[in-house]
């Protein structure tokens, strides 16, 4: 099973987002990550909210270059984009199964599946 979901955004200054499915970081197996980007260059928004819930580094961003992620380029986001924000949601929702699995606290689990920002 993958850690992770690969989402192609549009209208944003992302061009990925990766979307943690499980306790597992894709973060750790950015190789996997790699080998599901299309475009050569870019940044990658990684929503890592079923490993870390609500925390300060429940997002980070990353930039890619000849198809790899820049390592050094890892920094926390602070301010989401409203429009990944919502994809990033309704992808909880549709997932529940997924999210009922995390590690997260089960009161954040019954906010995200019923698509509330938080």
């Amino acid at each position: 099973m993958k850690n992770f979901e690969l989402i192609k955004l549009n209208n944003s200054k992302y061009d990925y987002l990766v979307i943690a499915t499980t306790y597992i970081s894709p973060v750790s197996t950015l190789t996997d990550v790699q080998n599901e980007l299309t475009d050569k260059a870019g940044k990658i928004i990684f929503d890592l909210t079923l490993i870390n819930g609500t925390s300060s580094n429940r997002y980070i961003s990353a930039s890619f270059e000849n198809g790899i992620v820049n390592r050094r380029s890892f920094d926390v986001v602070k301010a989401i984009e409203p429009n990944v924000e919502h994809i990033s949601l309704d992808f909880f929702v549709h997932h529940a199964d997924l999210v009922e699995n995390g590690t997260i606290p089960n009161a954040l689990k019954s906010l995200l599946v019923a698509g509330v920002c938080v």
